[in-house]
C-alpha cells in the first residue's frame, strides 16, 4: 500500500475594505494532481523535514518568498494525503512582492469568490470555510 502524501501548506491572506482575500494558484492544465484547477501553495514534507521547514522551502520555490510570521492552522486528513495548512496576512502589495514560479498565476479570492469557483476542489474549499469562518469570528 502507497504511504500517504503529507503536504505543508500556506494560504495568504489580506484584508481590504474590510473584507478577507486569499490568495491561491491557477495550476498548469499538465499537472499531475488538479490540473487546471486554483489551489494552495506548497507541497510535499520531505524526509527528514519538519512541516514548517518544508513551508518554507516550497513557498520560497513557489513564489521567491520567504514566508516570516505565519501561523498553524491545523491538520487535515483525507483519504491519500494530509496537510498541515498555515495562514500569512501579507500586505495590499503582495502580488508585487512575489513570482508565481509554479502554477500559470495566482490570484486572491473572497469568500463568496471561492464559494462559487467550480476550479477549486471541495477539500480546498473545506479547508477555507473553516479558515474564513475563523477570521471572520476575529473581526
Amino acid at each position: 500500500m502507497e504511504k500517504k502524501r503529507n503536504v505543508s501548506i500556506l494560504i495568504p491572506y489580506k484584508i481590504e475594505n474590510q473584507s478577507l482575500f486569499v490568495f491561491l494558484q491557477k495550476r498548469e492544465k499538465n499537472r499531475k494532481v488538479l490540473p487546471g484547477y486554483f489551489a494552495f501553495f506548497g507541497g510535499k514534507i520531505e524526509e527528514g523535514e519538519t512541516s514548517e521547514q518544508a513551508l518554507e522551502r516550497e513557498i520560497q520555490e513557489e513564489l521567491c518568498f520567504m514566508p516570516k510570521g505565519y501561523e498553524f492552522f491545523g491538520k487535515y486528513d483525507f483519504t491519500d494525503w494530509a496537510a498541515n495548512v498555515y495562514f500569512l496576512k501579507v500586505s495590499n502589495n503582495f502580488e508585487k512582492e512575489i513570482s508565481v514560479v509554479e502554477g500559470e498565476y495566482g490570484n486572491f479570492f473572497s469568500e463568496d469568490e471561492i464559494k462559487n469557483e467550480s476550479m477549486i476542489a471541495s477539500h480546498d474549499k473545506d479547508i477555507l470555510g473553516d479558515f474564513y469562518r475563523l477570521l471572520n469570528t476575529k473581526k
